[in-house]
């Protein structure tokens, strides 16, 4: 069954790091935040509400060592600051 994780309450203008996700099913290893941004920091901009995966809700970011904007799911960021 999968497992689904409440939405993280990261406010707006909170430093995070992407980081792994935990597993969504036994014997799953954790799941990597995407393509290169493993460990990169960004700047949450806003909170964009819940999604269907319960991934920890979406936000909208702003990527510190690119200056791209996007959005990205509260399961694969840690708050830093």
């Amino acid at each position: 069954m999968l497992k689904r994780n409440p939405i993280k309450d990261i406010p707006i203008g909170t430093l995070v790091r992407f980081v792994n996700a935990p597993p969504r099913w036994k014997g799953e290893d954790p799941r990597p935040p995407g393509h290169g941004i493993l460990g990169e920091v960004a700047v949450v901009l806003d909170y964009c509400g819940s999604d269907a995966h319960g991934w920890g809700g979406v936000y909208m970011l702003h990527q510190l060592s690119n200056s791209e904007q996007y959005m990205h799911w509260g399961d694969f960021m840690e708050i830093i600051q």
